[in-house]
C-alpha cells in the first residue's frame, strides 16, 4: 500500500471554492450556525444570536436544527435569492455523496435555510444574515425584513 496522495478530488475542489466565498456569503453563515449547534453545551443564548428574533420561539432548544445538521446533509455553496428580494437568501441542504455539483436540478434540496439580511442585529463581522427558518423555503413576504432591496452581493 502506497502513502502517496491519490490526487485532486471533488472534495479538494469544494474546499477551495468554500475558502474563496466572500465574508457575506449566506452559506458561510449557515456553516457557522451548524458549527455552533455542534458545540457540546452551546448555550441557547448563543444559538439564538444566529436566528431572527421573530422566529426564536419556534426554534425551542435547537434540537430539531441539530438533528437536521447531524443527518449528514451538505451545505450548498450556491445560494438562491428571493425574487425582487436580494436581502432574502436560501441555502440548500442537500443529500449527496459528492462535494461539488454543477447542476441544481441533479441534487434537489432536502431542506432550505431561509435567511434575511438584518444589519441592525449583525453578529458576524461583514455579514448581517440571520436564519429565519429551517425547512421549506419561506417567501420573502413572510420574512421579517428590515433592509428590503439591499443586495449583500454588491459589497466588496
Amino acid at each position: 500500500m502506497s502513502n502517496e496522495p491519490v490526487g485532486w478530488t471533488d472534495e479538494d475542489d469544494a474546499l477551495l471554492a468554500y475558502e474563496a466565498l466572500p465574508d457575506w456569503h449566506p452559506a458561510l453563515f449557515v456553516d457557522v450556525f451548524r458549527t455552533g449547534l455542534g458545540q457540546q453545551n452551546a448555550p441557547t443564548e448563543l444559538l439564538a444570536a444566529f436566528v431572527t428574533p421573530e422566529s426564536l420561539p419556534s426554534w425551542g432548544d435547537f434540537n430539531r436544527a441539530r438533528a437536521v445538521f447531524d443527518s449528514g446533509l451538505k451545505i450548498s455553496m450556491t445560494a438562491l435569492y428571493g425574487i425582487d428580494a436580494p436581502d432574502v437568501a436560501y441555502v440548500r441542504l442537500v443529500e449527496t455523496s459528492r462535494h461539488t455539483n454543477d447542476s441544481l436540478d441533479r441534487v434537489p434540496a432536502t431542506v432550505h435555510a431561509t435567511l434575511v439580511w438584518r444589519p441592525e442585529i449583525e453578529i458576524v463581522p461583514n455579514s448581517s444574515w440571520r436564519i429565519h427558518h429551517l425547512g421549506d423555503a419561506v417567501e420573502p413576504t413572510r420574512v421579517p425584513r428590515t433592509a428590503p432591496g439591499f443586495n449583500p452581493r454588491t459589497q466588496i
